[in-house]
Order: C-alpha cells, then structure tokens, then sequence
C-alpha cells in the first residue's frame, strides 16, 4: 500500500516533532517535509503532497485564506487541514478540509487524517463533504439539544473550541437555527429520528 505523503508547517518544534511521531505509528502515512517556518513566508513545492497540516496563527485571516487559494491552485487534490492549538476565529478555518486539535488523541489525530483524505478523494459531492469529522460530532449534540457546556464536556473540549465549531458549522452549512441544523443532521444521516426522539429533542 502506497502512503500518503504529508508535510507539516509549524513554528512550534514540540507540536511538529510529536505529529510526525504520532503520524509515522500509522502504515498507512508518511511526513515527507516539515517547514518550521511561516508558511507566509516559505516556497513549499506541492506536487505529489497527499495532506497539508498547517497552523493558521502564524499570519492573518486573509494571508492564511490567500494560502489556502494558492495551495488549491497548485495541487486541487491535497487535503488541507488546521492545526487548532489556540482559539481561531471561524473565517479562518473556513477553507480548510479538517482541524487537527492539541487535545486530540494519537488515535484521534490518524483516524481524523484517514477519514479526511478519504472522504476527500471518493465523497466531494457529498452535501455534508465540508464539515470535519469534529464538527459533524459537535452537529449531532447540537441537535440533540446539548448546551455548548455538556458538547465540550462530552468530547472533552474546551468550550471555546465548541463555540469555534458552531461557529464553522453555521458558516459551511449556512444554517444559523438550531432545528435548521437538525433537520440538516437528519438529512444527511448524520443523527436518526429515533436518536433524536430518545434525546429529547423537539
């Protein structure tokens, strides 16, 4: 089985080192390169790249969205995914197929870079392709009527994280209403009516 070759872009040695560390227990990926660098700042040949893990921070919304353009013109088939380490404002992971986040597990972190670049390469037209793995789980407590408090605790996240993730999830689906973001959940499978009536919801 051919792996899927990944590049990493972080200032941050310790994240960068325990992802390729983490990534390399998989058979199934490869850290091809790593820049520790602003990726603003840094010519990064894209051919041939499967994954692009990359942290937003380093620069501004519009530089990062600017990037991401750039990335999709160079290589339209590279999965593109966030490295959340500290709150982000929901603009800037809009163009972004997946968030890796700091308290995700190693397990976490290889199923989320599996199911991405899987998803991304066989199910595009999917009407729920956008959302990340996460967010798609943060979708299904929302419409089961959990407070942004019982999400985060629930997954184990911060609740900024959750709110950054509803954030996202209005701006990909362009549903602000949370029985909008029901129905949507319903229709796209991703919660079944009898889950949802066991739930509690309305």
């Amino acid at each position: 089985m051919k792996k899927k070759s990944i590049v990493i872009i972080d200032t941050s040695s310790i994240i960068v080192e325990g992802l390729k560390t983490i990534i390399e227990t998989s058979p199934e990926f490869k850290v091809s390169k790593i820049y520790r660098e602003n990726y603003a700042s840094v010519s990064i040949p894209l051919h041939g790249i499967d994954i692009l893990l990359v942290d937003p921070r380093m620069s501004s919304v519009s530089q990062f969205s600017k990037f991401i353009h750039d990335c999709r013109t160079e290589n339209d088939s590279m999965v593109v995914m966030a490295l959340q380490t500290t709150y982000l404002p929901a603009q800037m992971l809009e163009g972004v197929d997946g968030v890796l986040e700091l308290d995700d597990s190693p397990a976490s972190i290889v199923s989320k870079l599996r199911n991405t670049s899987n998803k991304n390469a066989g199910n595009k037209t999917s009407d729920n392709c956008d959302l990340s793995q996460r967010e798609k789980e943060v979708l299904v407590l929302v419409a089961k009527g959990l407070t942004n408090k019982e999400i985060a605790d629930q997954l184990n996240l911060s609740v900024y994280t959750v709110i950054t993730h509803r954030k996202n999830i209005t701006a990909k689906t362009n549903i602000k209403s949370v029985s909008g973001l029901t129905i949507y959940a319903l229709l796209n499978n991703l919660v079944t009516q009898s889950e949802f009536e066991l739930s509690g919801g309305e």
